[in-house]
This record gives C-alpha cells, sequence and structure tokens, in this order.
C-alpha cells in the first residue's frame, strides 16, 4: 500500500485522517460536494468529474484540443472520460474527413507509405492476424481507380476484355462503299407471254357445258370373243385331232428322225455295260416336263437296257424329287431286287440332295467316294456293289473314273457350272447335257468342246430313240407324224393371227371416226 497514491490509501481506508485525501476525492464523499482542487487530480479527472469547467488548454492533450469543448465533454462523459486506445475497443481509422468539414484550402495530407521489404519483419509475421487499427502497418495509398485486393483475383478476366476491345479498337476499320445494284429487269419472252395470256382467258372463261360422250359403235360377236380366243381353240382341237386320230399326222410321219449328236450319243450309251458306273443328274424342274421327260425317258431306257449302274444326285430341290420318280422303272427293271428282296447299293445309289450348288459339285470332284458315305437314307455306300467290286476293291476312285456323266439341266448356269467344276476334273469323261430347246443356244459355246454332247427337247429324244435298233418303230411314228403336224399347226396359227390382228387395228380407227 505504500506505493499506493495517497487518495487510493484514502479511498481504501474511510477512516483516514481528511488530510490525507485530495480534495475532489473528500468533496464526493460529503454531501456537499466540493469541487477538487486543481493540482490534486489530472485535468481529465478534473473535466470528467466538473464538466461544466472548462480546463485550460495546456491541461488536453493533442487529440482532445483538436475537438471543441462541448463535443469533447461529451465523447469523455459517453466513453467514462478515457481515450479509446486506454478502453481497449478497436476502432477503425478515422478516414479523411468529409468534404464539407474539410475547408477547401486546406491541402490534403500525403502518408509517407512504409514498405515492407523483408519477408521475415514482424509486420509481415502479424499479417495474417487480426489487428485493430492503429496496431496496423500503414498501406500506401491506391491510386484512383484501382481496385482492393480482394477485388484482384478477377483482374485477369477484366484485362483479358480490355484486351480483346483493344485489339479489335486496334484493327482499322475500313468502310467499303456500297455499290447500289440496279434491280434485275425481266422480259417474257414470247411463248411466256401466250401462256400467261392463255392462262388468264381460263381464268375468265367459266367452265364450258359438259359434251355427251359419244355413242360406241357397234362390237360384232367376233370383237367380243377376241382373236386371241379363237387362235387357242384352234390350235387345242388340232391337237386333239392329231392325238386321238393317227391318220390326220401320218403324211408327217417319219420313221428316221434326226437331230445333231444323237447317233454319236446312241452308240455311246450302247457301249456301257453292267461294270461301268453312270453319274446321272437331276438339275431340273418341274415346269420342263414337257422337253425334258422325253429325254430322261430316252437315256435311262437305254441304260436300264445294258444294267448300267447309276449314281442319281441332284443339287436342285425339285430336281431330288423329280429323281424319286425313276425308282419305280429302276425296281422293275430289277435294279437293286432279286425277287421280293430290296439289295441297296447292289445297282444304284441315290445320293439325294446336295447343297451348295458349285461348292456341292467342287467337292464330288474333288472326291467322289466320300460322298458316299451317306446316302438318300443316311447309308455308307461304299461297301456295294455299285462303289466296289464283290472282292472288295474299289471299282471307282474319283470322278475321272466314270464311264459316263448325264446331266439333266434346263438351264444354261447349269450347264456352266457342271462344265467348270466336273468337266474340268474328268476332261475324259463323256459328258451329255439333256436341255431345253430355248437353252442350247445359249449354252452352245460349252458344247463344242470335244467329249461334250448334248441333247435338246422333243425333237432329240426321238432322235435318240430313232438310233437304238431295238426300239418299237411304230410309237416312233406316230411320234414324229404328232409333233411335226404340231408345228405346222402353230405356226399357221401364228401366222394368221398376225394377219388378223393387223387389219382389226387397221378397221379399228376407221370405225371411230364414222367412216366404212
Amino acid at each position: 500500500a505504500d506505493d499506493a497514491p495517497a487518495w487510493l490509501q484514502a479511498a481504501e481506508a474511510p477512516a483516514a485522517p481528511a488530510d490525507d485525501v485530495p480534495a475532489w476525492l473528500q468533496g464526493a464523499a460529503d454531501a456537499a460536494p466540493a469541487a477538487p482542487a486543481a493540482d490534486d487530480a489530472p485535468a481529465w479527472l478534473q473535466e470528467a468529474e466538473a464538466p461544466a469547467a472548462q480546463p485550460p488548454a495546456s491541461d488536453l492533450p493533442p487529440w482532445l484540443a483538436a475537438e471543441a469543448a462541448p463535443a469533447a465533454a461529451g465523447a469523455a462523459a459517453s466513453e467514462g472520460g478515457l481515450p479509446s486506445w486506454l478502453q481497449g475497443v478497436a476502432e477503425e481509422e478515422p478516414g479523411p474527413p468529409s468534404p464539407a468539414a474539410r475547408p477547401a484550402e486546406t491541402p490534403t495530407p500525403i502518408r509517407s507509405p512504409r514498405v515492407v521489404e523483408d519477408e521475415n519483419d514482424s509486420q509481415s509475421f502479424l499479417s495474417g492476424t487480426e489487428l485493430p487499427s492503429w496496431l496496423r502497418p500503414i498501406e500506401p495509398e491506391r491510386p484512383k481507380g484501382e481496385q482492393p485486393q480482394e477485388g484482384r483475383s478477377l483482374d485477369w478476366l477484366r484485362s483479358l476484355g480490355d484486351s480483346e476491345q483493344g485489339e479489335e479498337d486496334s484493327v482499322p476499320r475500313v468502310s467499303m462503299p456500297v455499290a447500289q445494284r440496279e434491280p434485275p429487269s425481266f422480259q417474257a419472252r414470247p411463248d411466256q407471254v401466250l401462256a400467261a395470256g392463255l392462262l388468264r382467258q381460263l381464268a375468265t372463261t367459266p367452265y364450258p357445258a359438259p359434251i355427251a360422250p359419244p355413242t360406241p359403235a357397234p362390237v360384232s360377236r367376233w370383237q367380243r370373243i377376241g382373236l386371241d380366243r379363237v387362235l387357242y381353240g384352234i390350235l387345242l382341237v388340232t391337237l386333239l385331232l392329231a392325238l386321238f386320230v393317227p391318220v390326220v399326222t401320218q403324211p408327217f410321219q417319219t420313221a428316221n428322225p434326226s437331230a445333231p449328236g444323237a447317233a454319236e450319243v446312241g452308240a455311246l450309251l450302247d457301249g456301257l455295260d453292267g461294270d461301268d458306273v453312270v453319274l446321272l443328274a437331276y438339275e431340273w424342274s418341274a415346269q420342263r416336263s414337257g422337253e425334258l421327260r422325253p429325254l430322261e425317258q430316252a437315256i435311262t431306257s437305254r441304260l436300264m437296257a445294258e444294267r448300267t449302274k447309276l449314281i442319281l444326285v441332284s443339287t436342285d430341290m425339285q430336281g431330288t424329287l423329280l429323281s424319286f420318280d425313276l425308282i419305280g422303272p429302276l425296281r422293275a427293271a430289277g435294279y437293286n431286287r432279286e425277287g421280293d428282296i430290296l439289295l441297296g447299293g447292289r445297282d444304284y445309289v441315290l445320293l439325294g440332295y446336295r447343297p451348295g450348288g458349285e461348292l456341292a459339285l467342287r467337292r464330288m470332284a474333288q472326291d467322289l467316294r466320300n460322298e458316299l458315305r451317306s446316302d438318300f437314307d443316311g447309308q455308307d455306300a461304299r461297301p456295294g456293289l455299285v462303289a466296289s467290286y464283290p472282292n472288295g476293291d474299289p471299282r471307282f476312285t474319283g470322278i475321272h473314273d466314270l464311264s459316263m456323266i448325264v446331266v439333266l439341266a434346263d438351264t444354261p448356269q447349269d450347264v456352266q457350272g457342271w462344265m467348270e467344276q466336273i468337266h474340268r476334273a474328268a476332261p475324259n469323261v463323256p459328258l451329255l447335257f439333256a436341255l431345253p430347246q430355248e437353252a442350247q443356244p445359249l449354252a452352245q459355246p460349252y458344247l463344242r468342246q470335244p467329249g461334250v454332247y448334248a441333247l435338246a427337247g422333243q425333237r432329240g429324244a426321238l432322235a435318240l430313240l430313232a438310233s437304238d435298233p431295238q426300239g418299237n418303230t411304230q410309237a416312233l411314228e406316230r411320234s414324229t407324224g404328232q409333233l411335226s403336224f404340231s408345228v405346222v399347226v402353230f405356226l399357221l396359227l401364228l401366222g394368221g393371227g398376225a394377219i388378223g390382228a393387223a387389219v382389226t387395228r387397221r378397221r379399228a380407227p376407221r370405225e371411230v371416226t364414222g367412216g366404212r
């Protein structure tokens, strides 16, 4: 307590003598306060206790001397008589006075900026903490228009926009004179003018009155029937007449019909015997039965007469079904049959359908015995007598060991496939094509090669039957007479139909105009 001033000791010990307490404190304890002496208390305390008394200017600090006396008294009373730096209140640094309060003639003081050069300085060490304004380092004043630190992160966007704007401004803009083009003038052609006038006339003219159609000319009975129906009827009657009345066809009958290559084919078929193997391919459809069925019968009858062994195959779906029709005649001729016992694979093998077209032909050309592994019934035909001798030796090793190949084809494409795949692999094996009349001219380039033969249509079948010394002569003559008579009648009807059509077309315009 010795180091405390006398006025504090008097406050803690009220029983102290009155002479030890300052006058301004004794006055506060008494009922009638007395003004403290000016020499015992500081000037700011005297001002707080006695606001009415105006202290001398020498006793006030500079920050109080700059303010007006009434404003300083009110601020000291509100703050408890202490400055802001003693109370510990973090106040912002007072900004510059407003233009209204600042005299116009007083220049603005320029602060000297403090530049922190060393990052290890104490101010940089405390730069991340929140400090009151009176402890913060003085920052240099920013020029007018400069943004604060927190707004500089977007400066690159503004600078980018400013640079683009500067580039646009830096590019000189040249104003090009725009030539005023006159609108093109169009001049209508005479035909367009005529068409426009006709269109205008049609738009203004009302619809004409409907005209009654002319009365059709009377149609005769022959015209209602039609010339084509008449010709078809005549052809049908003549064919039936030739079929049931053989005398009508007698002038056209002949015992020696001829066809190119028929004699050579007959000689080849007669030279086969029971030890020879012939590959018979069905590559035709049912719509060609009228021409290919007589050829099939003529060829198979010569083969069955010599008991030649056959391999039946087809790469056509309809041809596979047509090959089944030959099973009955083969069994009737004794093929694969010994009394009532059926012996599969003894005289013929039915391979059936081989898919793939030319690929199937290629497989047969490469290895024919491999195709006999499975016939139409799924049995292995290689141990049979068609593919092997009774002692087990193979009768043929490939397609080049066959005695003859017969192909019943209805299109030139079939001829091309067999020539390119089969005949190329076995050029020394005779190859016979049975074709319709319309396919022979298109396949003629392939048929001119050596070892290749062809018979076309019903005439080729009759020529092949005529080359058989054991053939039926009367049936052959009747067939040749019917065929020749039918051809003659067809040609006559064709010529008569052409003449009748020309006359009908010539009379039709005259009847429409009313002329006779």
